[in-house]
């Protein structure tokens, strides 16, 4: 009869193979756990990207607006508030005129966050492009850097107010500004009129930039202008340049 071949360890002593320890299995639901774990975290990013890039509290603020300036700002000559019959607000008038002038306002940041206010236009981004190219877009054309003034009374005020360029506006903190503009032509027509009622903020937060439409609380009326290569006017009134 044959002897059984004996079985010997890699150690080589006699003794019966030993198994090593088990490989470390990582359970099914963990792995599930983790996958879900990323992908919220993925959403959450995306998410708070989107909200970043569409951040946008800044929007007039409580002290009126007008026809008024900042020190050492050009003053419009003849502004006057018409059209408040019945109650109505109404819009303040802007009578034709050469020199430049300054149209105020108030920003206020009403979001929880500060952001940058990096430019302030009474054009659209579109209009200033058109303006680049020779197309006058507007019966304003600006005239100078806007500049701002803070309205906490207990601050001294500028002699000439600041460049509102890379303004930091903190949460709930509301400044004036002046925009200096001047009438786009030299012609008007009598019998038409044109309304300016919103101005444009380019604000930065975080990483993003945009530019936003912020309503003025008056509106402001002008004798339609009548621009080169435009239709002819019916009754035209020119200054003397």
């Amino acid at each position: 009869m044959a002897l059984p071949e004996s079985v010997t360890s890699p150690s080589g002593n006699g003794e019966p193979p030993v198994p090593g320890p088990p490989g470390r299995v990582r359970p099914a639901w963990r792995r599930r756990l983790l996958l879900a774990l990323g992908a919220l975290l993925a959403t959450a990013v995306v998410v708070l990207a989107i909200l970043a890039g569409t951040y946008q509290p800044v929007q007039f603020g409580d002290a009126g607006g007008g026809g008024g300036t900042l020190p050492g700002m050009p003053v419009g000559q003849g502004l006057q508030f018409v059209n408040t019959f019945g109650g109505e607000q109404g819009e303040i008038y802007v009578p034709p005129q050469l020199g430049v002038f300054t149209l105020t306002e108030t920003i206020l940041n009403t979001g929880p966050q500060p952001v940058t206010i990096e430019a302030v236009s009474i054009l659209s981004p579109a209009d200033q492009a058109n303006q680049a190219h020779g197309i006058q877009p507007s019966p304003l054309t600006p005239a100078g850097p806007v500049r701002w003034q803070n309205m906490l009374p207990l601050q001294p005020a500028p002699t000439s107010g600041r460049s509102v360029a890379g303004l930091s506006l903190r949460p709930g903190e509301d400044i004036y500004v002046g925009i200096p503009v001047r009438l786009s032509g030299t012609c008007y027509d009598k019998q038409g009129f044109e309304t300016t009622d919103v101005m444009y903020v380019r604000e930065r937060f975080l990483t993003f930039t945009h530019w936003v439409a912020v309503t003025f609380q008056i509106p402001f009326i002008f004798r339609q202008p009548s621009y080169p290569g435009g239709e002819p006017a019916q009754d035209l009134t020119c200054l003397r340049t």
